[in-house]
């Protein structure tokens, strides 16, 4: 399933989109470096987790965009459905999505680490990339979901949403059940990141790991039995 998918994107502007989007983020985050070098390494790190953090619902949405249009321009929305298993086809798309921005992820902050020198700041860049990973899960699900079930302009318009809430996010104190949204997960591991302080919330992100393993089984479910978009 997922080579077929690559195979069908080779003629789209998706491998465009990747190299540019992907190759614009990690420019700007080492111009930044170069610029702002004076700045005090930690300060500098934790803007760049804050900046990622907050447009990473934004690429979700459009990586998944690039991912699908290409199948309602081909008419072919309903090979979705003639596979007995919809659920490996959906699981497959999730995978594909995730991969995608895991491996962006990667580079962006290998380069970055490689910048400011891996000694000091591996381990930070590392346990960043490893929980980013994991809980940008169930926002791929999320827009996903929206971009199948609805179209394009309306998981556009919850990745705006989600900036702004990251941006506030990043700018408040996030206390009680507020801690449980998925857009305050970016946020709050970055501050238990920087300030080192992960190992002492691990019940958190159990229920956090929890929340998501439930979200996958959801919209898995819905699309076992979902007719397809109605026009």
């Amino acid at each position: 399933m997922i080579q077929a998918q690559i195979i069908k994107l080779r003629r789209t502007p998706f491998i465009w989109y990747l190299a540019i989007t992907t190759i614009g983020i990690i420019s700007m985050f080492v111009l930044y470096n170069l610029i702002y070098a004076w700045k005090p390494l930690g300060e500098r790190l934790q803007l760049l987790y804050e900046v990622y953090g907050v447009f990473l619902s934004l690429l979700h949405g459009l990586t998944v965009f690039f991912l699908i249009n290409p199948e309602e321009q081909m008419a072919n929305m309903y090979q979705l459905l003639s596979v007995r298993r919809r659920i490996m086809m959906f699981l497959s798309l999730t995978f594909m999505v995730w991969a995608i921005e895991t491996i962006r992820l990667i580079l962006t902050f290998a380069a970055v680490g490689i910048q400011t020198g891996i000694a000091l700041t591996g381990k930070d860049i590392l346990l960043f990339i490893i929980g980013e990973a994991i809980l940008s899960v169930i926002s791929i699900l999320f827009h996903l979901w929206v971009n199948l079930k609805f179209g394009v302009a309306l998981s556009m318009f919850f990745a705006a949403l989600e900036v702004l809430q990251s941006v506030m996010y990043s700018n408040i104190a996030i206390v009680g059940g507020w801690r449980y949204l998925p857009t305050a997960w970016a946020m709050e591991w970055k501050s238990d990141v920087v300030n080192q302080t992960w190992n002492t919330q691990l019940l958190f992100w159990g229920k956090c790991v929890m929340l998501i393993l439930l979200t996958t089984a959801l919209f898995s479910a819905w699309f076992q039995r979902w007719e397809g978009r109605k026009k």
